[in-house]
């Protein structure tokens, strides 16, 4: 996987940046943490009531067009698909397009999340994401 890091964009604010260039189509992270059933200002949410606590995945930021994505992978138990149990979730952060060495990796919050736990003001249009 890409070398990334967490920096200081702003007194107080932190982003996840690429290290090295990170082609189109190419897993950023897997996310690996706490699995919670609320969601908080730094997590990612990953299935119903299920929200992952990664150390460097929560220092991605917001943004309406975006250089990355989550995609999520599940895995289940047992042939009827009706009684079946998932057993596995895996989310990837996956490169949407071609990242330079030193950009910001971004994800559009609203594909994922059903509820922030922390609304606020994109600076993007000056929405509120909730």
């Amino acid at each position: 996987m890409p070398e990334i890091e967490v920096r200081e964009i702003r007194e107080n604010v932190m982003g996840l940046f690429a290290n090295q260039q990170i082609e189109k189509g190419k897993i950023i992270l897997m996310l690996r943490g706490d699995k919670i059933s609320k969601p908080t200002k730094t997590s990612i949410q990953i299935g119903d009531k299920q929200h992952i606590e990664d150390p460097k995945g929560g220092f991605i930021n917001h943004h309406c067009n975006p250089n990355a994505e989550i995609n999520i992978h599940s895995s289940f138990v047992g042939s009827n698909p009706v009684s079946r149990s998932e057993t596995n979730t895996t989310a990837l952060v996956v490169a949407k397009k071609t990242i330079s060495k030193d950009d910001e990796i971004t994800f559009d919050y609203e594909t994922t999340e059903e509820k922030l736990a922390f609304p606020f003001l994109c600076d993007c249009h000056g929405r509120l994401i909730e």
